[in-house]
């Protein structure tokens, strides 16, 4: 791949099928049908389908998980080789062997190499209890630019894009589902994270439902898409809850301009990074009063709970 600074980037919003060999032969698909001179295609969080660990889907322990490498890979990789492009493999639930599982975006470079396996820093709900989590914020070297991954709920700690963009990001891929009930909240999120990291955002979510019994209720989870791509100077595209590709061309020079410190200060978008004043922020390292990481807050009662279900 020669290198460019106008990358052309797909968002895959797949829609979940009960089957796992289903939504992967529609993520090839979808793959396959890329135009040509595409650079980066970016597939959802749990773009196989539903985890084992989420309501009504115990079955799935050991069919959704997949070592890393895997045949998945090779055929994804194998896509990759042929359409020259790279593919963030949305997420997956890696299963190591030592008997550990992790929330893993893999990515593919255009010879279909895995070039990185990122994996899930800040855990959500049941993974507490069923995932381990990764401990590194990565940023990889491109032909189109630095790429940083956050996978799903890493975009919601706001020190994870922050990292990322200090390390040099110009793209923040966010493999992700969007629940339904935080679509008021998620898309001014997407914008404002790429505002204040001076980065593009790509923000890519499933459309699905699970549902089943969980600590004696229903429990139902219900993703609804709104795949999204954002720059500082707003909005580029957007979808609402349809299975379709999202195409967007990013301006990688515009945003090394509004990253530039502009001393008229008639531009906003670089203060976000070169205004930070690092020497006041220590205490970011330590729990404020009355405020605890939430793992303490996983009592022994609420564990019991969610193991239930595996």
């Amino acid at each position: 791949m020669e290198p460019t600074r106008r990358p052309r980037v797909a968002l895959l919003q797949t829609r979940w099928r009960d089957d796992p060999e289903a939504n992967l032969r529609q993520a090839v698909a979808m793959l396959e049908a890329l135009p040509d001179g595409t650079h980066l295609a970016v597939l959802p969080e749990f773009f196989l389908g539903p985890p084992f660990y989420f309501p009504g889907r115990q079955h799935l322990r050991g069919v959704i998980d997949h070592p890393i490498p895997d045949p998945v890979f090779d055929l994804l990789g194998d896509v990759a080789r042929r359409k020259g492009c790279w593919i963030i493999c949305g997420s997956v639930i890696e299963r190591t062997p030592e008997g550990t599982y992790h929330n893993t975006a893999v990515v593919l470079d255009d010879t279909g190499a895995v070039v990185a396996a990122v994996r899930k820093v800040h855990l959500f709900s049941a993974e507490f209890v069923a995932l381990a989590p990764g401990d590194e914020a990565v940023v990889l070297d491109t032909p189109f630019g630095r790429l940083g991954i956050c996978v799903c709920s890493d975009f919601w700690i706001q020190e994870m894009p922050r990292l990322l963009a200090l390390q040099g990001a110009e793209i923040i891929a966010v493999p992700a589902a969007a629940l339904r009930g935080n679509l008021p909240a998620t898309k001014p999120c997407v914008l404002a994270t790429a505002v204040f990291n001076a980065a593009a955002v790509l923000y890519v979510g499933s459309v699905g439902t699970a549902s089943g019994e969980r600590g004696g209720r229903t429990v139902t989870i219900d993703l609804a898409g709104h795949s999204t791509v954002a720059t500082p100077d707003g909005i580029l595209a957007e979808l609402d809850e349809e299975e379709a590709a999202l195409h967007a061309e990013v301006d990688l020079d515009r945003l090394a301009e509004l990253r530039r410190i502009d001393l008229s200060f008639q531009e906003t978008a670089y203060f976000g990074l070169h205004g930070r004043r690092p020497e006041l922020y220590t205490p970011l390292t330590a729990h404020a009063e009355g405020v605890t990481g939430l793992g303490p807050v996983l009592t022994d009662h609420f564990e019991r709970r969610l193991k239930e279900t595996f």
